[in-house]
Order: C-alpha cells, then sequence, then structure tokens
C-alpha cells in the first residue's frame, strides 16, 4: 500500500526547497513559476516510469523540450542528462540494494562510461542528427520493451554469472553500446541492461529493472558532468525538472506496481500468480509515438 501521509510530506518538502530556490536564484521568480510549472508534473510522470521500466526518462523530455519549449535538441539532450542524474538516482534508492546486482552494475557500469565518455567527447553527432537518431532509437527500444515483456516470465535466477565467459563479453560490449547510444540521444542503457539479462543470463524482472535503472543513473550523472563543462545549461528549466524528477524516482517503483495491479485482468494470469504488464504496453505505444514524430519532423515535415 501507498503510504499518502509520507507521499503528502516528501511533496510537501521538495516543493518548498524547490520555490525557496527559485525565490533566491533568479529574477522575478512569479513570473517563472507561471511559466514553468507544469514541468514538474511532466517530470513526475516521466521519472516514474523511467523507475518502474527502466525506460530512460528522455522518451518524454526530450520532446517536450524541443517541441514544448523551443530548446535546440543538443540543449534538450543537456537538460535531459541533468533531470535523470537526479531521477534516476532518486530511483535507484527506492529499488535497494537487495534488487540491484551489484557485479553486473560495476562491470557494464564501467563498458557504458566508456561509452559514454566516447560518445560525449570522440563521436559526437551534430546537433540537427540528434532528433533522427532518438527517433531510430525510440523505434528500437520499443521492439526492445515487447521482447522484455515476451521473455520476462521465464527468468529464474538471480544473479549475473561471475565468470569471464562469453555471456560476460557480450554483456561489455552491450553495455559499452548502450553508453554510446545514450550519450547522443540520452535513452539506452537501462533497456539494453533489461533485454540482455533478461534474455542471456534468465534474471528475474525485479533485478532486471532495479539493475538498469541503476545502470541509468550512473549514466546520467556523468553525461550531467559532460555537458556541464561543454556549457549552456538551462538552469531555469533544471529548477523545475529535478523536484518532479527526485519524486517520481523515489515513488516510481511503487506506484507502477500498483498500476500494473489495477490492471491485472486476465484469468489466466491472476491464476499463475503473474501481472498484465499494463504499464510497458502502455509506454511502449507511447515511445513509437515519440519515435514515428521525431522521423517524421527529420525526414518529412518541412
Amino acid at each position: 500500500m501507498i503510504n499518502y501521509k509520507r507521499y503528502f510530506v516528501v511533496i510537501s518538502l521538495v516543493i518548498l526547497c524547490m520555490l525557496s530556490i527559485i525565490t533566491v536564484v533568479f529574477d522575478d521568480p512569479m513570473t517563472l513559476v507561471a511559466e514553468k510549472w507544469i514541468i514538474v508534473p511532466v517530470a513526475f510522470m516521466a521519472a516514474s516510469v523511467a523507475n518502474a521500466t527502466a525506460i530512460g526518462g528522455g522518451f518524454l523530455f526530450i520532446p517536450l523540450f524541443i517541441y514544448g519549449y523551443g530548446l535546440s535538441p543538443l540543449v534538450a539532450l543537456k537538460l535531459t542528462f541533468a533531470t535523470q542524474s537526479f531521477g534516476m538516482t532518486s530511483g535507484a534508492l527506492g529499488w535497494g540494494k537487495r534488487l540491484i546486482d551489484g557485479f553486473a552494475l560495476t562491470v557494464g557500469g564501467i563498458a557504458s562510461l566508456l561509452g559514454m565518455w566516447v560518445g560525449s567527447y570522440y563521436l559526437q553527432i551534430p546537433s540537427e542528427h540528434i532528433k533522427p537518431v532518438f527517433g531510430w532509437v525510440s523505434l528500437f527500444v520499443f521492439f526492445i520493451i515487447l521482447l522484455e515483456i515476451r521473455y520476462s516470465k521465464i527468468s529464474q535466477e538471480v544473479a549475473v554469472a561471475k565468470r569471464g565467459d562469453i555471456k560476460l563479453a557480450g554483456f561489455l560490449i552491450t553495455t559499452g553500446a548502450g553508453g554510446l547510444i545514450t550519450a547522443w540521444c540520452g535513452i539506452g542503457i537501462g533497456e539494453f541492461v533489461v533485454l540482455y539479462m533478461l534474455l542471456v543470463y534468465k534474471v528475474t524482472i525485479e533485478v532486471s529493472i532495479a539493475t538498469g535503472v541503476a545502470m541509468l543513473a550512473l549514466n546520467s550523472v556523468l553525461g550531467f558532468i559532460f555537458h556541464s563543462s561543454l556549457g549552456a545549461m538551462p538552469w531555469e528549466f533544471l529548477a523545475f525538472t529535478v523536484p518532479g524528477a527526485v519524486l517520481g524516482g523515489f515513488f516510481g517503483a511503487r506506484f507502477g506496481k500498483f498500476i500494473e495491479n489495477k490492471f491485472c485482468k486476465s484469468k489466466d494470469i491472476i491464476s499463475t500468480g503473474d501481472k498484465f504488464p499494463a504499464l510497458k504496453y502502455l509506454f511502449a505505444v507511447i515511445i513509437l509515438v515519440d519515435g514515428g514524430w521525431m522521423l517524421f519532423y527529420s525526414y518529412v515535415a518541412i
């Protein structure tokens, strides 16, 4: 059950802290709040889904910042990393050490951070290519989610094998590629980790998602550091995205399970104790629409 009293207290404290910072740091804080307050609930929703499913919050943030607020693709990517670094870290702490595979997080984290570093400094893509890359990666993530849903029921084990075999080599290559792609468009590493752990290592869905969330948190923090050093960080937006992301990260896993339980309607599913992954199906569709929209405006729209 959700502790609504605790929920109310945490929300009140976070919003109070946000308003205090905005009042002290920015000129004309009332106008700023009137223009951008809607970002807080949007960030909460994106972080909730991201931490319940290991899907990067960029699936909502990138289109919102580009088409909703007119930011350039590169600035939208910077802001996405900054926001995710808070939201995914909050979510990783919410999942807890018991469910996160420490070995997978360590070795995969090193490989993914190397991919992030290469993608941020040595294999950068032009700003005008961020939208089409995001679109194609979104479509790929859509199919990854469908595969994850299909094969999540066969997971039996609870840990990644700590041996230097071909599976581990594949895991390092997968996480390195996921970090590289995440550096370009803000999503990818969490989904890559979950799918590999499910299909190859047969890890339980809870451990896979918790580890994917922690991996995305690491990559987002590094992306935030990289892009802050490169300048042009829109701090006036970050003041609104961070509170929503922190709250969404903290409550995302519990809220996601609550929603999925509500949508568990199949008699066969109920009898076997499995849950219909309504939340994953819903946001698989959203990611498909996101990707299609980005590709349409990249290649078709004038």
